[in-house]
C-alpha cells in the first residue's frame, strides 16, 4: 500500500519538475533585427524586442486544460510584416511519463492546470521577411 501511494505521488512530482510552466522561445527572423511583439489569446502583449531573442512565456492559461495560444507579430522598415502562430501541443512527458508512475493526478490534475502537459510549438519561430514590393 505504501509502494502503490509512493508511486501515485511521484507521477505527479516528475511530471512538474520534468514539464515546467513557462518556455524559453527563440524568436528569429531572416534577416534579423526585426521588432516583435508577442500577444496572448487575450491579445494582450506578454513579450516584445528585437530579434534574435529568447523569451520566456506561459504554457497554460491557468485554466483547467488551458493551453496558451499565442500571435508573433514581426515588422522592419522595408519589410513585409509577418504574423505567426504559437499553440501548446501535449508534450511527451505528459503523453507517456505518467503511465510507469501511476500517474492519474499528474494527467487530470497538476499538468492540466500548470501547463507542464504542454510545449509552445514552433519552439523557434524563424520567419524570413520579404522586402516591400517583392514578387514571390
Amino acid at each position: 500500500m505504501l509502494l502503490a501511494a509512493a508511486l501515485l505521488l511521484s507521477g505527479c512530482a516528475f511530471i512538474v519538475i520534468v514539464g515546467s510552466s513557462t518556455q524559453a522561445v527563440r524568436i528569429d527572423s531572416l534577416p534579423p533585427g526585426a521588432r516583435f511583439t508577442v500577444q496572448d489569446e487575450n491579445g494582450r502583449s506578454v513579450a516584445e524586442g528585437y530579434t534574435p531573442q529568447t523569451v520566456e512565456l506561459a504554457k497554460s492559461t491557468g485554466r483547467y486544460f488551458g493551453k496558451k495560444h499565442c500571435q508573433v507579430m514581426l515588422e522592419s522598415p522595408g519589410y513585409v510584416p509577418v504574423t505567426l502562430s504559437l499553440e501548446g501541443k501535449s508534450n511527451l512527458w505528459y503523453l507517456l511519463g505518467n503511465i510507469p508512475l501511476g500517474g492519474f493526478p499528474g494527467w487530470l490534475l497538476v499538468d492540466s492546470f500548470n501547463g507542464g502537459m504542454y510545449n509552445l510549438q514552433p519552439e523557434h519561430p524563424r520567419p524570413f521577411l520579404s522586402p516591400v514590393g517583392a514578387r514571390s
